[in-house]
């Protein structure tokens, strides 16, 4: 059996059958590399809500309605079904216990089972009460004699256990005051669902005469353990908190299966709560197992930007809690890399200006691939970094030349020198980035290269190296702090 969430209904009592309206599933960003990597269980990585209308024909009093064709990552405890009519839900069950061989036997322990095994001597069958089951079965016979069986052939039930399904199954009681069709809302949230974007980036021209097009494409993952056919699907580039859930565990291995949708016109973004969303036109299938393409971005074409190149000193963007006055801290020296990025400003007035939901980066150059990266969520007027890869022909290295400290006078000062090496035919400039990571008041008292304040923490200088040749900044640090301030 298919397992789709448009299937028809599975009625123990009565038959009922999907309601005609189209079906409503939102998928959040986020979690998209876990849920491509792992398998679908309540409570785990990706999520996406589910809404649609179905229909059970009831009997006056009460019925005993299903509904299968579920995904095993569905949360049982956000599951609604709201009547449109007068009829009342009593109680609601979800058997999620697929019909595998331990389980059945697990479930049939203190039932009555036939087993068969091969010997030399042809098949021969044992029937008994299931004692136990693991390495092997025990039966216990008719005669009271315990048969310990380490090898079977097969084995044989009178009944399904109570409790086993073929399929994720989601049960109601209901009660009707009179016989007819009753019209239900359904409604759940389900894990291994997610979504990122995927942007593609092609360069012209260099440093700030660097112009892009960009265009932009929704990749949606579904490994939730259930198809989703013919659904309205709205993508949703953010991450509502979710409170830890707990339920049935499952493990299935499911395939790959990799889609392209045919060109279409992008979805516009409209909020939805705290986040943007992106209702995708027509329906749409998402199969269980598949990772599809699907349009979210117009292509935009002629976008201002800036290739840069940069140095970074490695304490990244420490803060420290007091004035680091050891002489061996900030002490390394040697080679450092020098990464070539992208920037760029999402507004209006350099042809974008729209929100970019989170996701992968590709940024080629007449057809080469310059690199990747991972873009966060980035609001609309905000401005964009990108590292793209170290840069073969420029490398640099730096120095600690020196250090001193004047405890009483309450200050610090320390030299530094880079020196960046130019392999290029043509001359680059370097952005040195340099973080002052002894202490928050600092002062960068005299320098080679005028000095920029980055941050709170950091400073820049912009280098310029000529052709096959090198270049050198140098710079003293001044650090002061005030009376109050305790050092160990």
């Amino acid at each position: 059996m298919t397992r789709t969430l448009l299937a028809v209904a599975i009625a123990s009592m009565i038959t009922s059958t999907a309601h005609a309206a189209e079906p409503r599933l939102t998928v959040y960003s986020g979690d998209y590399d876990a849920v491509v990597q792992s398998e679908a269980m309540p409570g785990g990585p990706g999520f996406a809500l589910y809404e649609a209308g179905i229909g059970f024909d009831l009997r006056s009093g009460a019925n005993r309605v299903s509904q299968g064709g579920l995904p095993s990552a569905l949360d049982a405890s956000s599951v609604r079904l709201k009547p449109r009519g007068d009829a009342s839900v009593r109680g609601q069950r979800f058997d999620f216990a697929i019909a595998g061989q331990d389980e059945l036997l697990r479930r049939s322990i203190g039932q009555t089972v036939t087993v068969e095994q091969s010997g030399n001597g042809g098949r021969q069958s044992h029937t008994g009460v299931l004692m136990a089951a693991g390495n092997g079965l025990t039966l216990r016979l008719p005669d009271g004699r315990v048969k310990v069986l380490s090898e079977y052939s097969s084995f044989e039930l009178a009944a399904m256990p109570d409790g086993i399904v073929n399929e994720p199954t989601l049960s109601w009681d209901i009660t009707a005051g009179a016989a007819g069709r009753q019209d239900f809302d359904l409604s759940y949230a389900s894990a291994g669902l997610a979504w990122r974007a995927e942007y593609q980036v092609d360069l012209s021209g260099q440093a700030k005469a660097c112009r892009m097009d960009i265009d932009g494409a929704a990749m949606v993952v579904n490994r939730s353990g259930a198809d989703f056919n013919g659904v309205a699907l709205t993508l949703v580039a953010g991450q509502p908190n979710r409170a830890p859930a707990s339920g049935p565990m499952q493990a299935k291995a499911y395939g790959r299966a990799e889609m392209m949708a045919a060109d279409a016109a992008a979805p516009q973004p409209v909020a939805s709560g705290e986040y943007h969303a992106y209702r995708l036109p027509g329906s749409a299938s998402l199969p269980q197992g598949s990772v599809q393409r699907l349009p979210l971005i117009d292509a935009t074409r002629g976008i201002a930007c800036e290739r840069r190149y940069e140095t970074r000193s490695a304490m990244g963007g420490w803060r420290p809690p007091y004035p680091m006055i050891d002489a061996n801290f900030n002490a390394e020296t040697g080679e450092q890399p020098v990464i070539a990025g992208l920037r760029f400003d999402n507004r209006k007035t350099g042809g974008l200006g729209m929100p970019l939901p989170a996701g992968r980066v590709r940024v080629f150059d007449n057809g080469d691939l310059l690199g990747e990266a991972t873009m966060g969520h980035t609001p609309a007027n905000a401005e964009v970094e990108l590292d793209l890869g170290t840069v073969f022909d420029l490398t640099a290295e730096r120095s600690r030349e020196d250090f001193q400290v004047d405890r009483a006078g309450r200050t610090m000062e320390e030299r530094i020198s880079i020196v960046v090496r130019n392999a290029k035919p043509e001359a680059a400039t370097v952005h040195v980035l340099e973080t002052l990571p002894r202490w928050s008041d600092w002062e960068v008292v005299s320098s080679t290269v005028p000095a920029t304040k980055r941050d709170a923490q950091s400073a820049t200088f912009a280098l310029s190296v000529p052709a096959g040749g090198e270049a050198k900044v140098t710079y003293t640090v001044r650090y002061r702090w005030a009376p109050d301030v305790q050092i160990p």
